[in-house]
């Protein structure tokens, strides 16, 4: 894919197409969610509660859509049943593990003890008991039981890691390196439960990916994280210039990444389209932001914004626009390799 032209109208066909592909895949949530839940849960008193279901459904979402389909169909590979079915199980553990974490249903030592030697743990509530669950019925299905453990530690490490984000003294190149590294390695969790984990080249492009990823949604989310007293770099440095000369330098990356891998065209356009159309959103939440946001020289300030002035709406038609827009320049976006990797050294 050497500097592509993609046009407008190609943009809007991938869109359209990623689009009808995530209605076509509901049916498989809703035919198989409700079983595997009950399965989960035999035994215990409490239920799955609908916000619950509605994280777990997110999960699926982004780990299905964006992380593992996406990249199998750019290497010509296509989800066995069973990869689906570990997909849909690790989409149930994922969010659920995060809340024992963030609500200190266990400590950190347990926690960690957990994620090596779950058979050993006895669970005390109707959440462990369902991570347990989950999770020892995962390593049972994965092709490799070691590299998941590994990389759900490594996730654990950057949770522990990503704590210093509650204080307001914790500084700019900390938070670049949690936000990149902890949506990396939950990235790479997601591909050790799959048949093929990505070479060292694809590993390559997946870190500024995952990286952008972090940013965009920390991006939307700056109305509840500064009520959450939670400190990202959208919220807390709000050096938005910087900040989006850092988010293109690494949307650069990841389309030289992109253009080295050895495969056919049409399917280089469609994952990049597929990956930037986060990717773009993050773009307009943070003009958005950096707007709404002049004058501002305070935590206590922002917090004092509306909910309308820094929550991105998507759902009006000009932003839709806008979106479409702004994917098909992310697609399109190039710097010299050197000025790129020299910008991201700098930062």
């Amino acid at each position: 894919m050497p500097h592509p032209n993609v046009s407008l109208f190609q943009t809007i066909r991938c869109l359209c197409t990623l689009q009808w592909r995530l209605k076509r895949q509901e049916r498989y949530f809703h035919e198989h969610l409700p079983p595997l839940l009950a399965l989960l849960a035999a035994g215990q008193t409490k239920t799955f509660s609908e916000k619950t279901i509605q994280r777990i459904h997110k999960y699926w979402q982004l780990g299905l859509h964006v992380i593992c389909n996406s990249l199998y169909q750019l290497s010509g590979r296509q989800l066995t049943a069973n990869e689906q079915q570990r997909i849909l199980l690790f989409s149930i553990l994922g969010p659920l593990y995060d809340d024992l974490f963030d609500d200190h249903v266990m400590s950190y030592e347990q926690l960690e003890a957990f994620t090596w030697h779950p058979e050993k743990h006895v669970s005390q509530s109707f959440e462990e008991h369902v991570v347990q669950t989950a999770y020892i019925e995962l390593l049972s299905l994965a092709p490799d039981r070691k590299r998941v453990m590994e990389h759900l530690h490594q996730v654990f490490v950057w949770q522990q890691a990503s704590l210093k984000q509650l204080s307001p003294e914790v500084d700019e190149a900390a938070l670049y390196e949690i936000t990149y590294q902890k949506s990396y390695c939950s990235i790479l969790l997601y591909y050790s439960i799959l048949d093929h984990y990505p070479a060292t080249d694809i590993q390559d492009m997946l870190y500024p990916m995952a990286g952008l990823l972090q940013l965009t949604n920390d991006a939307f989310d700056v109305y509840r994280d500064v009520r959450s007293g939670i400190h990202t770099l959208p919220n807390l440095y709000r050096n938005y210039d910087q900040l989006q000369q850092h988010f293109m330098t690494d949307v650069a990356l990841f389309n030289h990444h992109l253009e080295q891998l050895p495969f056919e065209r049409f399917a280089k356009v469609f994952y990049s389209t597929t990956i930037h159309a986060l990717h773009g959103m993050g773009c307009i939440a943070l003009e958005q932001l950096k707007a709404n946001t002049r004058g501002v020289t305070s935590m206590a300030e922002l917090a004092a914004l509306s909910r309308k002035a820094l929550v991105c709406d998507m759902d009006s038609w000009s932003q839709k626009i806008k979106w479409v827009k702004e994917v098909r320049r992310l697609v399109n976006y190039r710097q010299p390799v050197h000025a790129a990797v020299a910008a991201v050294a700098a930062l």
